[in-house]
């Protein structure tokens, strides 16, 4: 399961993280709105994403039972898997604090973390969240980019932390992981709140819960990237330039602030500038939507070899979209091997049937050839 850093970089997310300041963990109701207020956030827009009331409590200490803090939130995550004991709607895309996932029974990643930080806080146990950083997965919003950021429970017990993923997928080894206090858990909710919005063509809405954001973690910069976003959906290209810019001060070779980066000069016919700032992708950080946008490049510059090369990279790093085969299609069709692309254009239609790419595309190279037109 995945938290947006559309990050979104439409945008989503992974992003750095600054260091936690340990007087932000663990903070009571009170001093989070205190530290709210304090930031300029407005409450009566942003609830605590860790608030539980007394049947999130109750249930909590029922399915958790008895035992060491760590066997406790075993037995707890073990209960809440199990569709007897605790059914849930797993859906990827909204984001719901604890109390209101509870109360639904669905919800994303971070809010099905959230809801298990909560109910072990509600314990007693001193469990938070933390941010993993590792190979990332991406989907596209028309040309921006969206990544998922993945994170975990964390408990400090012993001499180190044990963590508890709600990804039961298999994945890599996170290569990172990174123990969040109260004020980034929240910025967290507030940017997965923004990429809500901006799905739903809410680019206003997405600024203002993105801008809370960055005032709770100033060195989150997939969040930074989505001011970016929104402020490029809203007209506001100087603006969204910024953003972009203040992102890539924290993060300077962040493969999707590059990417949507590249995607907005070339929307202003700045191909040099798009092409510099995909350049200084790092390729072995790249997400696979990346990948397909510096190999689209090296197609609008008739390097069809070099594009089937990132292409075919995409494809490896995100074995289950269908979008790196409809871009390899593309590229054999300038090459002239209709078949070869039919054939990937089979591959991507067998992941995902509805993909309008790959739809139209097809119906194109099954059209019949049109007559030279007369002279």
């Amino acid at each position: 399961m995945k938290s947006y850093a559309v990050i979104v970089v439409l945008a989503l997310s992974t992003a750095g993280c600054a260091s936690t300041r340990e007087s932000y963990l663990f903070l009571s109701p009170e001093r989070w709105a205190q530290e709210m207020v304090k930031r300029g956030v407005d409450l009566r827009e942003v609830p605590n994403p860790l608030a539980v009331d007394d049947e999130v409590r109750k249930s909590a200490d029922s399915l958790a039972g008895v035992g060491t803090p760590p066997e406790r939130l075993q037995r707890l995550q073990t209960a809440l898997f199990r569709e007897d004991t605790f059914p849930f709607l797993y859906e990827h895309r909204e984001t719901f604090t604890a109390t209101e996932a509870f109360a639904r029974r669905e919800g994303n990643c971070l809010s099905f973390t959230n809801l298990f930080v909560a109910m072990g806080r509600s314990l007693g146990l001193p469990v938070t969240t933390a941010l993993v950083r590792r190979a990332q997965a991406s989907e596209k919003n028309g040309d921006l980019i969206i990544v998922n950021n993945h994170v975990v429970a964390a408990l400090q017990y012993g001499v180190g932390w044990q963590y508890f993923d709600f990804d039961r997928r298999r994945h890599d080894r996170p290569a990172m992981v990174r123990p969040l206090d109260d004020l980034w858990i929240t910025a967290l909710y507030l940017n997965n709140r923004g990429a809500d919005e901006l799905r739903l063509s809410h680019p206003d809405i997405a600024l203002r819960f993105f801008g809370y954001a960055t005032r709770l973690a100033l060195a989150f910069a997939p969040t930074w990237g989505n001011v970016g976003v929104a402020r490029r959906r809203l007209g506001d290209t100087q603006g969204a330039l910024d953003a972009y810019s203040r992102a890539l001060t924290i993060s300077a070779d962040d493969p999707t602030i590059l990417g949507n980066l590249a995607s907005l000069y070339r929307s202003l016919g700045k191909e040099k500038e798009a092409e510099t700032a995909l350049q200084a992708i790092k390729v072995g950080n790249a997400t696979p939507h990346t990948l397909i946008v510096r190999g689209d490049l090296e197609l609008a510059r008739g390097r069809v070899s070099g594009a089937i090369r990132f292409y075919k990279r995409a494809c490896n790093l995100g074995p289950n979209l269908a979008d790196p085969w409809v871009a390899l299609a593309r590229a054999e069709v300038a090459k002239g091997n209709s078949g070869r692309a039919r054939r990937d254009l089979k591959r991507a239609l067998k992941l995902e049937p509805e993909n309008g790419d790959a739809i139209l595309l097809e119906n194109q190279l099954s059209a019949p050839p049109q007559p030279p037109s007369p002279h």
